[in-house]
C-alpha cells in the first residue's frame, strides 16, 4: 500500500475499498516513483473536486471514481516513455479506439440507475462529458505539471557550430532541419510608442514570439503509430510551406523545422495586439515570429511532449539572444489573437491556457493584463469562456480591474471608457492599411 492517507494535497482518507483496489493495481503499473505519485494524488484530488452528491451516491461515485483513475493513467502512459508504464500495449491500444464506446456504456449505466437517481446521473453525465482528463487547475491545486520549472539557466551565449544544406546544428545542441525553408516578403512593420508619439517604422529584425498549436489531425503518440506520426508531420510541413505560414514548426519528437526564414513574414498571427513596456504592436505577423508546435491543443493537460518543450527551450534561447527579444514579448497566440471588428479577444484560443512558461523559463504571461483589453478596451464572449472550459486566464480579470479603477479616477462610466480606447485602436488600426 502507499499510504494514501497521508499524501499532501489529497483526501483526508478513501473509504472504499474499490477504489483502494483501483489505485493499488494501477499504481503499481507505474515504475517511476515520482510518476506514481503524480498518479495517486491527480486522481485524489480530482475526485474531491466534484460534487458532495456524486461522492455520496454509491453507482455514480464508483463510475466517476474509476472513470477518473483510467483517464489519470491514461494521460500519464500517453506522456511518457515506455519504461515508466509496465502495461501491454495492446490494451492500451484498444482502451484509445473504445474510448468513446466506453463513454456511452458509462452514460447507459447512469441512466439505467434509476428514477431516484435521475439528478445525479444528469451530473454525472455533464461531468464526463465536460473533463475526460483533470484539467489544469486540478493539477495546479495539486502541485503537479508534466512540464516541470526549468532546471537551468538561460546560456549567456549561443552560437552555430556547424551548418550544411539541410541543417543547422547550434551550441545549445539544437539541430534545425532547414530543408523546407522557404523566403517570404521582408519585415516591414509600424511600432506605435505608449506616449502617444508618432509611430515609428521597422525593417529590422522581429521583437518577440508568438507560440502557436498546429491543430492538425493527430495519430495517438504511441510506438505503433510512428509511421502514421512521420507521415502526418510531413505533410503538415508540406501544407505550412506552400502557405508561409510559421516560421519554425517542432513536431511530437521534439525536431525542429525552419518553414520560413526568420528574416520573412510568415503568416501565423493575424489581427493580433501586443505591447511591452514602450510599444504597442498590432497585426504580429510583421514584428514577431510564429512558432507552432506539432499539437491538437485544447483545454487538456496533455498538450505537448517533454522533447518538445526541451525543443521549444532551445529555439527560444538563440532566438532571444540572436535578435534581443524580451521576455514580454514571448506569448502564446491566444493571448494576442483578436477580433478586430468586433472588439473581442481569443478569437483563436490556442495556448490561452496550459503554456509551458516555467519550463521554458519566460515569466507567466496568463498573469498579465492583455492590452487589447488595458490599453484598447476589447472584451470578450461566452464563446470563449465555454472554449477555455468557464473560465479565462487571470490577465484578463486584472485588465478589467485596472479600466474599472482608472475610469472612476476619470469620473466615467466604463462603457465610456471603453469605447474611447476602441476609437483610438481603430486610429492605429487605420495607420497600417
Amino acid at each position: 500500500m502507499w499510504g494514501f492517507t497521508h499524501l499532501p494535497g489529497a483526501s483526508p482518507e478513501l473509504p472504499h475499498r474499490r477504489h483502494r483496489a483501483t489505485l493499488d493495481f494501477l499504481s503499481s503499473r507505474v515504475m517511476d516513483p515520482p510518476k506514481k505519485l503524480w498518479f495517486i494524488k491527480s486522481t485524489l484530488t480530482a475526485y474531491e473536486a466534484q460534487a458532495e452528491l456524486i461522492r455520496r451516491l454509491p453507482i455514480v461515485r464508483g463510475i466517476v471514481f474509476h472513470f477518473l483513475a483510467l483517464e489519470s493513467f491514461g494521460a500519464l502512459a500517453r506522456s511518457s516513455n515506455e519504461s515508466v508504464i509496465d502495461f501491454p500495449k495492446l490494451p492500451l491500444r484498444l482502451l484509445y479506439y473504445l474510448r468513446h464506446a466506453l463513454l456511452a456504456g458509462t452514460f447507459a449505466v447512469v441512466g439505467f440507475s434509476g428514477y431516484h437517481l435521475y439528478g445525479a446521473s444528469r451530473t454525472g453525465a455533464d461531468w464526463l462529458a465536460a473533463r475526460l482528463i483533470p484539467t489544469p487547475e486540478i493539477l495546479s491545486a495539486a502541485g503537479l505539471d508534466f512540464h516541470p520549472n526549468r532546471s537551468t539557466k538561460a546560456p549567456a551565449n549561443v552560437w552555430l557550430v556547424t551548418e550544411t544544406d539541410t541543417e543547422e546544428l547550434w551550441s545549445n545542441g539544437l539541430r534545425i532541419d532547414t530543408e523546407f525553408t522557404t523566403t517570404g516578403k521582408a519585415r516591414h512593420y509600424l511600432v506605435f510608442p505608449k506616449d502617444g508619439s508618432s509611430p515609428i517604422e521597422r525593417t529590422g529584425p522581429p521583437v518577440g514570439i508568438v507560440y502557436h498549436a498546429s491543430q492538425n489531425d493527430m495519430a495517438p503518440f504511441a510506438e505503433d503509430f510512428s509511421r502514421d506520426i512521420l507521415d502526418q508531420t510531413r505533410d503538415l510541413i508540406g501544407w505550412l510551406k506552400r502557405r508561409e505560414i510559421y516560421n519554425y514548426m517542432i513536431d511530437r519528437f521534439g525536431r525542429v523545422y525552419r518553414i520560413v526564414s526568420e528574416e520573412s513574414v510568415a503568416i501565423h498571427a493575424g489581427e493580433s495586439i501586443w505591447a511591452d513596456e514602450d510599444y504597442f504592436y498590432l497585426n504580429l505577423n510583421e514584428s514577431f515570429i510564429g512558432i507552432a508546435f506539432e499539437s491538437q491543443w485544447s483545454t487538456d493537460v496533455d498538450l505537448i511532449t517533454a522533447a518538445q518543450v526541451q525543443a521549444a527551450t532551445n529555439l527560444t534561447d538563440i532566438l532571444r539572444l540572436r535578435y534581443g527579444i524580451e521576455d514580454i514579448n514571448c506569448v502564446p497566440h491566444g493571448l494576442v489573437s483578436v477580433n478586430a471588428d468586433q472588439k473581442l479577444i481569443g478569437y483563436h484560443a490556442d495556448w490561452a491556457r496550459g503554456f509551458p512558461f516555467n519550463a521554458l523559463g519566460l515569466k507567466n504571461k496568463y498573469e498579465t493584463a492583455p492590452p487589447s483589453v488595458d490599453a484598447f478596451g476589447f472584451g470578450y464572449d461566452d464563446d470563449l469562456v465555454d472554449r477555455l472550459g468557464g473560465r479565462l486566464w487571470p490577465g484578463v480579470e486584472l485588465a478589467q480591474a485596472q479600466l474599472a479603477e482608472r475610469a472612476s479616477k476619470e469620473t466615467i462610466e466604463p462603457a465610456e471608457l471603453r469605447a474611447r480606447l476602441r476609437a483610438h485602436y481603430e486610429d492605429l488600426r487605420d495607420q497600417l492599411r
